[in-house]
Order: C-alpha cells, then structure tokens, then sequence
C-alpha cells in the first residue's frame, strides 16, 4: 500500500548509505521481544494515514455492537439458539455463558486485509486471550536509530501503544476490587491447563512491556489459582486483583478442574474480590460464523440502513456452512472455488484455512466434505495491495503481504502490528510458516489522506 509516507521511506532506502535501509540490524529491541520476535521481523514498519485506521477503529466498534446485539435481535435472547447458529457445541455456549451480562467490554483485534482502497474485515477477535499487545516495543525501539527517529520527525509519524490501552483497562478493573491498589495492582496473566509453556516467549515479553508500564504481571494457569477465605484469589500464594484471560473456552469445556476453577473465577469477580479482563462472554462473538450471520437474509432484515451499509463496507461476503448451513451456502461454495476462502467457524493461527483458488478441484471438494462435521465459513477472497520492502542486503525490492491487526478498545483505536509475508512462501500469514515476518506500524497525519495513493 504505497501511501505518501512509504514512498519517501523507500526513497530514502533506496540510498546505499541509508540508515534506513539497515534498520533492524540498526535496532535493539527490548531482551524479551527479541528473544520472542527478533528473528522474524521485517525490514521496515508499515505506514498508514492516522484518520484512515481511526476511523476503520470506529467501524470495528460498530460492527462489534451490531454482533453483541443479535442474540436479542434475532433470537429471542437464547444464548443457546444463537450459538447452534454459529456452530457453537453446547458445552462451549455454556462455558462462555456463565456470568454473561448481555453487555461485553470491548476488547477485540481485527485481522485485516487493505485492498488499496481501505480496509476489510476478515476476523473480529474479541476478549482479552491477543496476541500483538507489545508490539509498540519495537516502535520504541525504531525510534532509537537516529536514522529513524530522523524520518519519524519529518515525517510527524504517530504510533499508538496497545499496552497502554491494556494497562488502562487493567486498572479501571481494579477499581472495582475492594482493596486493590488503583495504580498498580497485582495481575495475573491466567492460561488454560498445561498452555502456558506453548506460548512462553510471548507471554514473557507481554510481562517485560507491562513492567515498563509499571505493572507487575504474574503468569500461571487456571487450575494453579486458589481462593483465600475471604474469596478473594491467589496465585502461588500471591493475592490476585485482576485476572488477565489468556484460555479460552475450548480449553475448559471438558475439564472439571479447569471448569470449577472457572466457576470460582467468575464468582470472585461478581463479588468483586478478584475481577477477570475479561470474561470469557465476548467469545460468543468472536466465531467467524457470527460475521457469517451478518449476510443471512433473516438477519439483515433485523439491521437498519446504515448497518446493512457498514456490513457491505467492511465485511467480504460470508457464508455459513456446517451443521446450521444452508443447501444454496454449499453449493454457491461449490461453484466459486477460486473467489471463496474456507475457515473454520472457531480456531487460531489459520488453522484448518483452504484458499480455494490454491486447491484443485478435488481438494476443495474435500474440504467441503469437511463441514458436514465441523462448523465452517466461506468468505469472499480479499485481494490485498502489495506493501514493497527493500531488502537490506541487496537493495533488491520484494512485494509483501500484510496481514494487519488492528485493536478496538473503549478508548478507541487501540494500536497496530503487521505480520507479512512473500506471495512466493504461501497465501496463509501465520508464524508457524516460517516465511512469515512482522512488524510495528506508524501513523502519518490525517491531513495527507485524501493526497496519499500513489
């Protein structure tokens, strides 16, 4: 996406002698980033106008209340009527269910494509359990290179901190705790039974950022958390005001320490002796599947103009497909291989992704074989602009991909990373291909916006 400010940066990096150029091997990164991060990261940051992602912020806030109001809207307000909707089991309903208040904080990282004319949706991952929330370490981090920190100034580049965003939340829940320090309480970062060595590397550099925030953050798993007797509870013996989730729901359907552990969790937090960020009621709307209700005809009968208009903005057209997919859904699958990307209803890191136009025939008929016993969406294929990074190395230029995740949270746009990769290493964006890099992102002023495509 080559807006004003790429240009100039590749530019400038076109230049042997540029800083620029050389950027990341210019940069220290924090120790725990770099032990998480500093061997996939991209040559340079991603630029983006400041008003055009504020405003995409705004979207994604918009479509999130359209998603926690259909429940009520389409159905009768059963929780287990709308999760059979979207393919949810029954003891996952339950599980995400428990405490729901019919009113979900909004905390949610958008996968994203930008086609060059602006933004389209390709997930909404709502609740607390993101990856991505320290990646303004590494904006820090460029912004010590004098050769960077150089173009940053005259460029008026901008960058907005997820964890301060996060560290804000932290403490407005804590304000509820009844003796919970309003400044720095003691939060515990809680993963699922037996997960919290799978993603060690990230969950100790989200530790590291929250230090700099002045916050102490502990790690452990659900089961490790014990009630005190004045109901409060505790991790290893440390009393604990807010509870950071990181398991999801799949992770305690089906297990009875975990499930009780739960139980407890959410008891403390109506009590307000220990509070969760945040309760696992916004997984009800995080499934893919839910956008897919967005195109029903049922559904879109229930939104007003203005909403079927934002829908048709932002979002490719989906389809559900699975147990609670239609006959047309399926068949319109069939017909448009190539046009049509294949996602389970609920997972992470792409997993179980076909990108129909990378498939035969046959495979693709595979795959929808697939949904009669897994719950899966079709979604119309974006064509994303191609972001040019010059290769440090060479002075070669390469077209990339950016997948960009973008957060929403009550204060607004809530900061930015990208992973990327070469069309030539794969259409699926995930760290487990080992081609895929990332990077931070920088704001430039709102005022180039309507001056800024090349």
């Amino acid at each position: 996406m080559e807006n004003s400010a790429t240009v100039r940066y590749l530019t400038e990096s076109a230049n042997p002698d540029s800083g620029l150029r050389t950027l990341t091997s210019r940069t220290t990164v924090p120790a725990e980033y770099g032990k998480a991060y500093g061997h996939v990261l991209l040559p340079r940051p991603i630029f983006v106008s400041e008003r055009e992602i504020g405003a995409f912020a705004d979207d994604l806030a918009a479509v999130f209340r359209i998603l926690v109001s259909l429940p009520g809207r389409c159905f009768d307000g059963d929780l287990n009527r709308y999760g059979a909707a979207i393919g949810l089991p029954e003891e996952l309903v339950e599980v995400m269910s428990e405490g729901a208040t019919g009113d979900p904080l909004l905390y949610a990282r958008a996968d994203a494509f930008h086609d060059g004319t602006g933004f389209r949706l390709l997930e909404l991952n709502v609740g607390s359990e993101l990856g991505g929330v320290d990646s303004a370490q590494l904006n820090r981090a460029f912004l010590e290179v004098p050769a960077f920190r150089a173009f940053a100034e005259a460029n008026d580049l901008g960058h907005t901190d997820t964890m301060d965003h996060l560290v804000a939340e932290l403490r407005a829940a804590a304000a509820g705790v009844e003796g919970a320090d309003p400044v720095s309480p003691v939060v515990a970062l809680i993963e699922g039974p037996d997960a919290l060595g799978d993603h060690n590397s990230v969950f100790l550099s989200i530790q590291e950022d929250m230090s700099r925030h002045g916050i102490e953050l502990l790690l452990g798993e659900i089961q490790e958390l014990t009630e005190e007797t004045d109901g409060k509870l505790a991790l290893h013996g440390r009393p604990v005001d807010v509870v950071l989730r990181y398991f999801a729901a799949g992770q305690i359907a089906g297990h009875p320490v975990a499930r009780a552990a739960l139980t407890r969790l959410n008891q403390a937090h109506a009590a307000g002796r220990t509070a969760q960020f945040t309760p696992l009621e916004g997984a009800l709307f995080t499934s893919k599947a839910a956008l897919g209700l967005l195109h029903l005809p049922a559904v879109r009968a229930a939104l007003t103009d203005a909403e079927r208009e934002l829908v048709d903005r932002v979002l490719p057209r989906t389809w559900v497909l699975g147990t609670e997919g239609s006959d047309d859904a399926l068949a319109h699958a069939r017909a448009h291989r190539a046009a049509l990307v294949l996602k389970p209803g609920i997972g992470y890191s792409a997993d179980g992704v076909v990108i129909g136009r990378d498939v035969t025939d046959a495979q693709w008929e595979e795959a929808l074989e697939a949904t009669a016993v897994r719950d899966y969406v079709a979604q119309e294929l974006v064509v994303p602009a191609l972001e040019t990074v010059v290769d440090p190395e060479t002075g070669n230029t390469g077209e990339w991909v950016a997948n960009w995740g973008i957060f929403v949270t009550p204060q607004g746009f809530g900061g930015a990373f990208c992973r990327a990769l070469q069309p030539r290493d794969g259409a699926v964006i995930t760290y487990a291909n080992p081609g895929t890099r990332g990077t931070c992102v920088f704001t430039y002023p709102e005022a180039e916006f309507e001056e800024s495509r090349i």
